[in-house]
């Protein structure tokens, strides 16, 4: 079955775009990738969706409300727009797409102020892209995990459980991306001892940090050169250690709401105090981010395995194999590449795999990484032009 996997991480730039091959889990080479894009944001659409999520709370409700439905619609219409682009460059016919969507709003651990119920939202109006393309599409991921009591995240660590587990070497893979995170894979792994959960901020602290102190700049710290300037003042990296996240045990996840602007804000007003200069700080985030990936890596970890976007800042990955190296286990950094998997389109792949084994009924959510009461098919399937004759090839 050929399956395109959608999915726009917490950076918010761009919609990657992954075409797939799969099979049945079991075959020698269950998923081959045949196109893989990354196409921006229409600029209208980025700045929407910015804007939105700038506002913490709107005294018009309806206003608000109608913004979001608003804003679902365009994401939908940005997301087809990516899955066309990536047939074409894939040629041929495609079976099915999964979209992750854009997340909005990630609260699996309600508390005041931030919601009665633990909740998600992923946005991208999956009718729009089974519309647009005549594909059907499953979306939503992530609720169905909620329901079941779990985090809704990391979804990634079945893929990274059916493509990256190795019968004699224990191992992590790791993404980088937004949000870092990692699932652990003891040797020859059965589901039930597959662990996985967001480590801390990837690229996401990064990020907004330099767009504070470089408004006009590209809005990251291209190949880590910033960072590779500055120097990593302990004090402030050992206040921003004493986040509460970091001493909160698996599962967990985190997104925006833990290491978005607030955090971000908290950072530069400490630096300032400390007389720190950007550069520093840029610095001490990305050792932040090095640190609290490594500190997450099991004593008996022989390989990480790094993919997403954070593998491009030569600087954060210097830092981490530094990190590693501290650690007892001393494990090798390799990236996902070197296992078959682009480490650029990874999440999109795995988004594609996971909206195949739900189109078959398939449970692939893993309750030991999200700590639901038990497995559970993810996603919702949203008909589209080939719909009848898709089912009935499948059923």
């Amino acid at each position: 079955m050929r399956v395109i996997g959608l999915i726009s991480g917490t950076s918010m730039d761009a919609i990657d775009a992954a075409v797939v091959d799969i099979q049945d889990p079991g075959a020698p080479s269950p998923i081959a990738l045949q196109a893989f894009i990354t196409m921006p944001y229409p600029p209208a659409t980025r700045e929407a969706l910015e804007r939105f999520l700038a506002v913490p709370s709107q005294p018009d409700p309806g206003g608000a409300a109608a913004g979001l439905a608003s804003l679902n619609m365009a994401i939908g219409e940005a997301f087809a727009q990516a899955a066309l682009l990536a047939r074409k460059e894939a040629g041929g016919d495609v079976d099915l797409i999964g979209s992750h969507g854009q997340t909005i709003a990630h609260i699996p651990r309600p508390g005041a102020g931030i919601g009665l119920h633990p909740a998600t939202l992923q946005i991208g109006e999956a009718a729009i892209i089974a519309e647009r393309t005549g594909i059907t599409c499953v979306a939503d991921f992530r609720v169905a995990d909620i329901a079941a009591g779990g985090e809704g995240a990391p979804l990634v660590s079945y893929a990274d459980y059916l493509l990256l587990r190795d019968k004699e070497e224990s191992r992590a893979a790791l993404n980088i991306g937004g949000i870092a995170n990692v699932t652990l894979l003891p040797p020859n792994a059965k589901t039930s001892q597959v662990r996985a959960f967001d480590t801390g901020p990837g690229n996401m602290a990064i990020d907004l940090a330099m767009r504070e102190l470089d408004p006009d700049g590209p809005g990251f710290d291209r190949n880590g050169q910033v960072a590779a300037r500055g120097v990593v003042q302990e004090t402030l990296l050992d206040r921003l250690l004493g986040d509460p996240y970091f001493a909160l045990p698996p599962p967990k996840t985190a997104g925006r709401e833990q290491f978005g602007p607030r955090f971000v804000a908290h950072a530069l007003e400490l630096a300032r105090a400390l007389s720190c200069s950007g550069d520093d700080l840029i610095a001490t985030l990305t050792e932040l981010t090095a640190r609290t990936i490594a500190a997450a890596i099991p004593p008996d970890c022989r390989r990480v395995i790094a993919s997403g976007g954070g593998v491009h800042n030569r600087t954060l990955m210097r830092m981490l194999t530094r990190a590693l190296a501290k650690t007892p286990a001393t494990p090798a950094l390799v990236q996902s590449d070197d296992c078959g998997l682009p480490a650029d389109a990874k999440e999109a792949m795995a988004f594609a795999l996971l909206a195949h084994e739900a189109i078959r009924g398939r449970a692939c959510n893993l309750p030991t990484a999200t700590g639901a009461s038990h497995q559970a098919v993810l996603g919702k399937i949203v008909p589209g032009g080939n719909f009848s004759a898709l089912m009935q090839s499948i059923w």
